[in-house]
């Protein structure tokens, strides 16, 4: 399915994803309609992402989350550090986590 996502939510999905990677993706089912030059009508539904993140069965994912500056002249830039203890924690062992 064709997906779709805008602005900072497809700057962090190409910045965190690489290509083959599972994800996960939350969002709204749009239905687009067309016509052809030869007159044939066709229709696709497609996915407008509101969230995305990567499957963690086969992964681990670090979370880094991003904050915004005071918008200077060229916008709004997002600021490399984190802000809260999420950001900087370290997963559990396997071993830990099973016990």
């Amino acid at each position: 399915m064709t997906c779709t996502a805008w602005r900072d939510t497809a700057e962090h999905i190409a910045e965190s994803l690489a290509k083959g990677t599972r994800v996960i993706v939350s969002g709204r089912l749009r239905l687009s309609r067309w016509e052809t030059e030869q007159g044939e009508k066709r229709s696709a539904y497609g996915l407008e992402v509101d969230e995305v993140g990567p499957s963690l069965r086969f992964a681990q994912a670090k979370v880094q989350k991003m904050s915004r500056a005071k918008a200077g002249a060229d916008g709004f830039t997002p600021a490399d550090v984190p802000d809260d203890a999420w950001a900087t924690a370290t997963p559990a062992s396997a071993s830990a986590s099973a016990a």
